[in-house]
């Protein structure tokens, strides 16, 4: 399967489900919400697809849950309320969203720097410089501070202090 239509099978399965909470939901009544089952998908999505996908999802549930609220019987005591409850409910989702792809973005930035430190390390064998993935030849110092947390601090070792201070 494509990473594209694997995408599109996880925005359709994420739909189904706000679909289905979306149902119950409505059938609750007004004075039950669901939004901790609506923020699940919305989650999913942001952390397996990407934020675009998963705010319009929030925005789509929201506008759902305005037209279920100007549908109910019961009147609420001001007409502003369902319009607060929806922009309340588009920030909590909207929260959740970027909080969520954030996080991944982060994992994945922090996953590529681990393995490109675990990984084989081109060393000239003569003044001992590191290739990067640009073909530049630095030095490990200048190396570590471009490609990871790391902060060398230039230290001798009791064998080399041994040997230079006799």
């Amino acid at each position: 399967m494509t990473p594209l239509a694997d995408k599109a099978l996880r925005i359709l399965a994420a739909t189904a489900i706000m679909s289905a909470v979306s149902w119950l939901d409505y059938r609750t009544g007004d004075q039950i919400g669901l939004l901790v089952l609506y923020a699940l998908p919305v989650a999913w999505i942001a952390w397996s697809v990407n934020f675009t996908w998963a705010f319009l999802l929030g925005a789509l549930n929201t506008a759902g849950r305005i037209w279920a609220d100007a549908r109910w019987l019961h009147h609420f005591s001001h007409a502003w309320i369902p319009w607060e409850r929806g922009c309340m409910r588009t920030i909590v989702l909207s929260f959740i969203a970027f909080s969520f792809h954030q996080f991944r973005r982060d994992l994945d930035t922090k996953s590529l720097k681990l393995r490109q430190l675990e990984g084989i390390l081109p060393v000239c064998i003569a003044c001992n410089r590191i290739s990067d993935p640009a073909g530049r030849w630095l030095d490990l110092e200048s190396y570590l501070r471009r490609n990871s947390e790391a902060k060398p601090d230039a230290r001798l070792c009791p064998e080399c202090s041994a040997i230079r201070y006799q």
